[in-house]
């Protein structure tokens, strides 16, 4: 006859295994690069998406509560080594009872510096489980033609790295009891974390009149307000976060990400930060 303690284990077992049935996705991704390595490994790990959630689309939403069985992947752009500013509060408003957590951040292939660690203390403090953490890698938001940095990625490598990723992510929920017994991921990084650097509010995307049509996508994907359209499009240098979605979207390549500051940053990442770095996993 089979101890009790077997049989609580059984239980245990399946309770995570029901967790399992059902994924969230809560993510920002102005330009939808993080999206997209986000919706990759919720498909990797073969549950149905219950919910999403682009915080890009709602800055100013309200709280989130998740449900305490319900998994939850919370996905963020890296902005020079730390999470988007403009986000902070938004992931705040993320509230659960020990409900388990994927964090996943997307860097331009330089380095995520203490962007993981920042959104796993953040997460663990909105009182979530933190069961695995990774790493990706997407286009650099200052790439360009001329100047590729981590051209067209993720790629379907980096997919295929995003599947490998869930199947680890499946084992490991599988051989704890429970949640709360699975080890903790050891996550790198910092403190205090890397110093934000500002950019000057005179820098940010610009709009070259003669291509433009006046279509206002440029005002829907900004997830800041930082745009509007008058007599012709106007940004507002104060509120923009250079994040480039704006440029990215733009289907009469209008808006251009110009200046000597940028046209800098942009020579020295792709001097220095072209050769291909690949996704880290911390499980």
């Amino acid at each position: 006859m089979a101890s009790i303690s077997v049989i609580v284990n059984v239980i245990k077992r399946i309770t995570n295994l029901k967790i399992m049935e059902s994924i969230s996705l809560v993510y920002y991704s102005p330009t939808r690069t993080t999206q997209k390595i986000c919706r990759e490994v919720a498909k990797g790990l073969d549950v149905p998406i219950i919910d999403e959630i682009n915080i890009a689309e709602d800055i100013n939403g309200s709280n989130i509560q998740i449900e305490k069985n319900c998994l939850t992947l919370i996905g963020l752009p890296v902005y020079g080594g730390r999470l988007p500013i403009n986000t902070i509060e938004s992931l705040k408003k993320l509230k659960s009872d020990h409900s388990p957590a994927i964090i996943v951040v997307v860097y331009g292939n330089r380095d995520y510096d203490d962007a993981l660690l920042e959104l796993k203390e953040i997460i663990e403090e909105c009182g979530f489980v933190i069961v695995a953490g990774a790493a990706f890698i997407g286009e650099h938001s200052y790439s360009t033609h001329e100047r590729p940095i981590a051209m067209n990625r993720p790629d379907n490598q980096d997919l295929e790295k995003c599947k490998d990723f869930a199947v680890k992510v499946n084992e490991k929920l599988m051989k704890g009891p429970d949640i709360l017994s699975l080890p903790e991921p050891s996550i790198p990084g910092n403190h205090p974390y890397k110093e934000r650097k500002q950019l000057s509010a005179t820098v940010y995307p610009k709009t070259d009149q003669a291509l433009c049509t006046l279509c206002g996508t440029c005002v829907d994907v900004c997830p800041v307000g930082a745009i509007s359209i008058e007599q012709s499009v106007v940004t507002n240098g104060e509120l923009c976060t250079v994040c480039c979605a704006c440029v990215k979207q733009c289907s009469e390549q209008a808006r251009r990400l110009e200046d000597t500051t940028i046209d800098t940053i942009r020579e020295k990442l792709f001097l220095n930060c072209s050769s291909r770095k690949e996704p880290s996993y911390f499980l």
